[in-house]
């Protein structure tokens, strides 16, 4: 971290945090481009939230893309720690991911737009591709020692896992009945999994 002098206030100190700042603009991002996806959210307007400039938006990523680029592999990494798989309990994983998206809405806003305006086959940035892949895997391996039915491919299964977690994602999820919907969605995920 970096000190210098304020010319707004002679004599003090200001400390500079561009890490913080960095994350900032990234909280911002998420917030404009889950209200007005990729092509209605403007770098000024995550700048001004953010409480910066847009010069300095632009010291970070180099233009709106990157940014989203930036923001979508934040929740990546955010949804592999808050949700990771677990082959032998792809319904207890199902579930996690659910109230993942219940508890983050803007994640799943900002992903339906990302598909609407790139498409499904643009969600696949590196990171995004070895964490399906480690999922993938993991199923393949269940699939392969019997715990895991195999009517269906590994990554078929995978995608069947993870949309049905994802059905009953709506903005006012306060007015679920949460717990059906997590037996729901466990029951059904046990109905595909079981061999």
């Amino acid at each position: 971290m970096a000190t210098e002098r304020s010319l707004n206030y002679p004599g003090r100190m200001r400390t500079r945090d561009p890490e913080a700042k960095r994350q900032a603009l990234l909280d911002a991002a998420l917030t404009e481009f889950a209200a007005h996806g990729i092509s209605g959210a403007r770098m000024d307007q995550v700048a001004k939230r953010a409480g910066c400039s847009a010069g300095l938006a632009y010291t970070y990523f180099k233009g709106k893309d990157e940014l989203f680029d930036a923001v979508y592999e934040q929740i990546v990494r955010h949804t592999v720690s808050e949700a990771p798989i677990d082959a032998e309990d792809l319904p207890g994983y199902a579930v996690r991911l659910y109230d993942a998206n219940v508890a983050n809405p803007e994640v799943m806003r900002l992903i339906n737009w990302y598909r609407l305006e790139r498409g499904e086959a643009t969600l696949a940035t590196p990171l995004a591709l070895e964490s399906t892949q480690h999922k993938v895997d993991a199923v393949r391996a269940a699939q392969a020692a019997g715990t895991v039915s195999d009517r269906f491919r590994a990554e078929d299964l995978v995608a069947l896992v993870q949309h049905t977690a994802m059905l009953w994602f709506v903005d006012d999820a306060a007015a679920q009945d949460r717990d059906r919907v997590r037996a729901t969605i466990a029951e059904a995920v046990r109905r595909l999994v079981t061999p």
